[in-house]
């Protein structure tokens, strides 16, 4: 139990040893004794006591037994003493017997090392009265024990002794700790005396500071609030007198004060530089606008100047067509009163006016765009141009180019005289070479009597080569016979492709782009092969030697199919594309061209009802464009027509009848017909073999319109125009025959 407690307070004392403050306050006096040096002596004291305690527990144990044996030979020594059976003598030696054990026992209770040392001596008197007597057996056993138990080491009064001693170190290291206790308290007690004495000085110097602070934050505020009051004043100011100068400056700008300005050197950072820059890009602004302003003016004075001074007319039509605004040159040309309302569709006019024909022709609509020609009932031609506005509106121009086309006509008779006059000269030229042959071979022939096959053979090759010469200038005048029918171009170029690729150059490569879907048109199949082959050689002839011809195949507009050739050749000059297709013009005289090529094309497309244009720069290709109008497939195309039927229109009973007459007279089933809407009805809702009309049928359909719904209608119709002058021979189309009035059986007979 002592040394748990002496491990305890050991640790203790360590951790008093290590908690220890080392800390030391200024002017604090230096320790007399060290605490380390008291922890030590305080150390040595708990393990002194430790030791004194455990060697007292090990004296205590001992004696208690010695003390035992002591009292179990009191008993035997009172038992002895008591019992009659003895004679005085042995009662007399138990007594003394008695006596010492009694000594010894008094001894093991004394109180302290004289009590000891008495009860010894008491002992050894009473065992010097023993000494002489003769001892029995049992005084001798008994005797011994005795001494065995007091003397010694062991015995009862070393080790009361011992004890005693033990006892007296346990209290001087109780006493030493105590002690040492104290004086720890004692340092603890200055330690903290001296620490209460720091943080008092502490807790006043900390009060003063804190006093001092206040004092400043007092200081510093008042002098903050009186700055913070002077600055709040001056940019009152400040602002207040800035936003009035700004607000007259926008107040004058407003009014339209355009030399209302604000100094530049208040340019700041701030928001009145801002303010003030404002200001400015205002002024900037207001003064761009101005100048836009009169910009705009200046030019929509110019734009009204040109409008309505301007030769032709021009108009603005809303989404609908309707017209919106118009110059007065639009109502001129149109040959309109001045107070023609404005609201009125040009579109609808057109088609009601003395352009309605035209403008159906052309199928002008209100979403037209783009150039258009109108001729009216009167011959006034009007160049027609519009162009699309962004709310969908149109913008018309109209022009007056009646003068203008007819000195354009006029130049172009010059041109065709010109023209005509080349040929017939070199037409001259080459049937004089052939008489020439003829002439020459039959004098070698008379001359040669009975051998004149030779010459015989080169008049029949001066024949040949007129007979050619002349098929060659009726294709150009239009005139050669075709033999049209209905053929889909898809499969017509197709065929002639491998004829095409044998024909052309090892290096050119002919690309062929067929369309979508079949393009029927009505035309002669071998003078169309014969054309477009004619086409591709010259593309393959421009080029030098690498090169690609492209033809491609497609739909223009609804009704023509277009075929596009082009090639990547040399090309042509201006000089040259402006008399490509004029007959005996060539620029490879040198290797048998005979210039008539390109004009028979031209002649067969034109007899076709088509159209041939030409697109060429010198080193950029050649480009040709072939329009032929599409036929309708009629679905009962198959069925057989009926015989000879004949649409017969006349607005004259006479002529009407004696035509009729022979028209049955020669076999024809005859429908007649006296004005235009009830024949053009009939020729549309009736398949016919024959049309035979008057020209003028005294309305606005005429013979001519019959003529054009039956080329382009699905059948084959055979078409013949009467007319009593001669001079109307010029607008008939070439594929329709021309009869002169009075009709007779003879002149029929030829047209049919």
């Amino acid at each position: 139990m002592i040394e748990q407690e002496g491990a305890k307070l050991l640790t203790v004392l360590d951790r008093v040893r290590t908690d220890w403050p080392e800390t030391r306050f200024d002017n604090a006096p230096e320790p007399q004794q060290p605490v380390s040096d008291i922890l030590d002596s305080m150390t040595a004291g708990v393990s002194d006591l430790v030791a004194a305690s455990r060697n007292l527990d090990a004296l205590q144990a001992q004696l208690r037994e010695q003390t035992a044996v002591l009292g179990v030979l009191r008993n035997i020594a009172t038992t002895a003493t008591a019992s009659p059976a003895g004679d005085d003598a042995t009662r007399l030696i138990w007594w003394s017997l008695q006596s010492m054990n009694a000594d010894a026992l008094n001894a093991a209770y004394a109180g302290n090392l004289i009590g000891v040392g008495e009860e010894q001596r008491h002992y050894l008197r009473q065992r010097e009265t023993l000494d002489g007597v003769i001892l029995n057996a049992r005084h001798e056993v008994f005797l011994q024990r005795l001494e065995g138990t007091v003397w010694g080491v062991t015995g009862i009064f070393e080790l009361r002794r011992f004890e005693l001693s033990s006892n007296l170190a346990a209290q001087n290291a109780l006493f030493r700790i105590r002690h040492d206790a104290n004086r720890i308290n004692e340092l603890a007690g200055e330690y903290a005396d001296q620490a209460e004495a720091f943080l008092a000085g502490e807790r006043a110097a900390s009060s003063r500071t804190i006093w001092g602070a206040r004092m400043s934050v007092a200081v510093i505020s008042a002098v903050s609030l009186a700055l913070a009051m002077t600055a709040a004043i001056y940019v009152s100011q400040y602002v207040t007198f800035n936003i009035t100068r700004v607000s007259a400056a926008m107040v004058r700008l407003a009014k339209g004060d355009r030399a209302s300005a604000l100094p530049r050197r208040l340019d700041g950072k701030d928001e009145i530089g801002d303010l003030f820059r404002s200001f400015r890009s205002f002024r900037a602004n207001a003064l761009r606008l101005d100048r836009s302003n009169r910009q705009l003016d200046q030019r929509n004075a110019l734009f009204e100047k040109v409008f309505t001074n301007i030769s032709d007319g021009i108009a603005i039509a809303d989404a609908g067509g309707r017209v919106t605004a118009r110059n007065p040159a639009f109502l001129k040309i149109l040959r309109l009163p001045d107070e023609s309302p404005e609201a009125v569709s040009l579109v609808d006019w057109l088609h009601q006016g003395r352009f309605a024909t035209a403008a159906q022709e052309v199928g002008l609509k209100h979403d037209h765009r783009g150039h258009c020609e109108l001729v009216s009932s009167d011959g006034q031609v009007l160049d027609i141009r519009a162009s699309k506005l962004p709310d969908d509106g149109r913008v018309w121009l109209l022009a007056d180019v009646t003068e203008r086309r007819k000195m354009s006509d006029r130049l172009q008779q010059i041109d065709r005289i010109e023209t005509l006059g080349k040929v017939a000269g070199d037409t001259a030229h080459d049937f004089a070479n052939i008489l020439s042959t003829i002439r020459t071979q039959a004098h070698l022939a008379e001359t040669r009597g009975h051998d004149a096959s030779e010459s015989l053979d080169a008049i029949g090759n001066a024949v040949d080569f007129g007979a050619s010469l002349t098929d060659r200038l009726l294709a150009f005048a239009r005139k050669q016979s075709l033999t049209p029918e209905v053929v889909d171009l898809n499969a017509l170029v197709e065929g002639m492709a491998d004829l095409v690729e044998i024909s052309l150059k090892p290096n050119v490569q002919l690309d062929i782009a067929l369309h979508t879907t079949p393009l029927h048109v009505r035309v002669d199949p071998g003078q169309l092969e014969s054309a477009l082959l004619n086409l591709l050689l010259n593309a393959n002839n421009a080029v030098a030697d690498v090169g690609k011809i492209k033809v491609t195949l497609d739909q223009n507009r609804t009704d023509q199919a277009r075929i596009f050739i082009e090639d990547d050749g040399h090309g042509m000059p201006v000089e040259v594309l402006d008399r490509a297709i004029e007959p005996f013009f060539t620029t490879r005289e040198g290797e048998g061209g005979t210039g008539l090529g390109l004009s028979i094309v031209y002649g067969f497309i034109r007899q076709t009802g088509g159209q041939l244009h030409i697109e060429s720069e010198a080193g950029h290709g050649t480009q040709i464009e072939v329009l032929l109008p599409l036929a309708t497939v009629d679905q009962t195309e198959e069925q057989l027509p009926s015989a000879n039927a004949c649409l017969l229109v006349e607005d004259d009973p006479k002529t009407r009848a004696s035509v009729r007459t022979l028209l049955v007279e020669f076999g024809y089933d005859v429908t007649t017909s006296d004005t235009g809407p009830e024949a053009m009805s009939l020729l549309q809702q009736n398949r016919f073999d024959l049309l035979i009309s008057d020209l003028d049928l005294g309305g606005a359909v005429d013979g001519l319109d019959f003529v054009k719904t039956a080329w382009h209608g699905p059948h084959e119709v055979k078409t013949i125009i009467m007319s009593g002058n001669s001079s109307a021979q010029k607008v008939v189309p070439d594929h329709t025959a021309f009869m002169e009035k009075p009709v007779t059986g003879d002149k029929l007979a030829e047209v049919l």
